[in-house]
């Protein structure tokens, strides 16, 4: 996500809900607000996220810090002319300084400091070269980690690079819900998938994991060389933030993909959605430079035609489903932890747990 200067959704607006949506519009849980090479030392890197602005920087040149934006004194955007001074973030407006807590340690001038003057502090972890911010509506500290990444920086992985990015008119809910709803894959996503079946969905708190197996879709010369492709599909969610998909297919050869999408709410109506790709090393450098940018090209299709769909769609709480619809009652239950309201109650401590079906 890129910084941004349009007219601002103010921070009351955090509890208001989309017309289209019977749920909050920011979920509890990570987002990715950044990539890490962004946020260069002694630089401030702007972003808006959750209906508001934050700033990220490195300070001294250590992890990433996310604060809220605007000076706790008179306003001012601290990403807006302020500069990083011996270690701390200087607000452009009185030269208020805060450090890597957000706690004001200089104020020119004053000889005390006003014990309320902070800037508001961001949970933030580095993850597979993403910066990601913990949100929660009440500022609480994160009550889960996101999981390891083994690919990332195997040896016998390929590095990930950034694939494709979308600002959409949709809720974070509904992007995660298309991996479980496999009726439409072989219907809208003709070009890719034949036939799609679920072979488990199973739950451990804020991770969820979808393994399909996917018949998938040979047009043109493809014919020629190959009768059929099959092979799994997982998908796994971290939260209402992350989704891991990771395929597998033989074709003469054995190939394997880690498509990771991050879905970030920008504001009550938009959603920030950020790929990366990578694939296991096959070889030949040329060919993995094809296969590469034919997966994401696939990639980046399936999402196209969904959006209009997304953009467009109304969000019904008790749909009429058929036998071929796929778990996706099943993930609404799940999905119910990350909201911080009166859904929750009892319906929390009963979160599915284990294998659902």
């Amino acid at each position: 996500m890129t910084s941004s200067r349009d007219t601002l959704t103010p921070l009351s607006m955090q509890t208001e809900r989309p017309s289209r949506f019977p749920f909050a519009p920011f979920p509890i849980g990570w987002f990715r607000v950044a990539s890490s090479a962004e946020v260069r030392p002694g630089r401030i890197h702007n972003v808006r996220a959750f209906g508001t602005e934050l700033v990220l920087t490195r300070l001294s040149g250590g992890p990433v810090r996310a604060f809220d934006a605007h000076c706790p004194h008179l306003g001012a955007h601290v990403g807006v002319g302020g500069k990083i001074v011996d270690g701390t973030l200087r607000c452009p407006f009185h030269g208020w300084r805060f450090d890597g807590s957000g706690a004001c340690v200089s104020v020119p001038g004053a000889q005390r400091i006003p014990p309320a003057a902070r800037l508001g502090a961001w949970s933030v972890r580095e993850w597979a070269g993403q910066v990601m911010v913990y949100h929660h509506p009440r500022r609480a500290e994160p009550s889960w980690e996101l999981p390891e990444l083994p690919e990332y920086g195997a040896r016998d992985w390929c590095a990930f690079r950034h694939a494709n990015r979308w600002t959409i008119r949709t809720h974070v809910q509904e992007l995660a819900e298309n991996g479980v709803d496999i009726s439409h894959f072989p219907f809208l996503h003709c070009q890719q998938t034949a036939e799609i079946r679920t072979e488990s969905l199973t739950t451990e708190g804020p991770l969820l994991h979808h393994r399909t197996f996917q018949r998938y879709a040979i047009f043109g010369l493809a014919k020629l060389w190959a009768k059929e492709v099959l092979g799994p599909l997982d998908i796994s969610l971290c939260g209402p933030g992350v989704a891991i998909n990771r395929a597998s297919v033989r074709v003469g050869l054995d190939l394997s993909y880690v498509y990771v999408f991050f879905f970030t709410p920008i504001d009550v109506e938009r959603v920030a959605l950020w790929s990366m790709l990578t694939l296991k090393k096959v070889g030949n450098p040329l060919l993995h430079r094809i296969l590469w940018a034919k997966a994401r090209s696939e990639g980046g299709k399936t999402i196209d035609q969904d959006i209009p769909i997304w953009e467009n769609k109304r969000y019904r709480e008790r749909p009429l489903l058929s036998e071929v619809d796929g778990p996706v009652m099943a993930y609404r239950r799940w999905a119910r932890q990350f909201y911080d309201d009166g859904l929750l109650g009892a319906e929390k401590a009963a979160a599915p747990s284990g294998t659902v079906c």
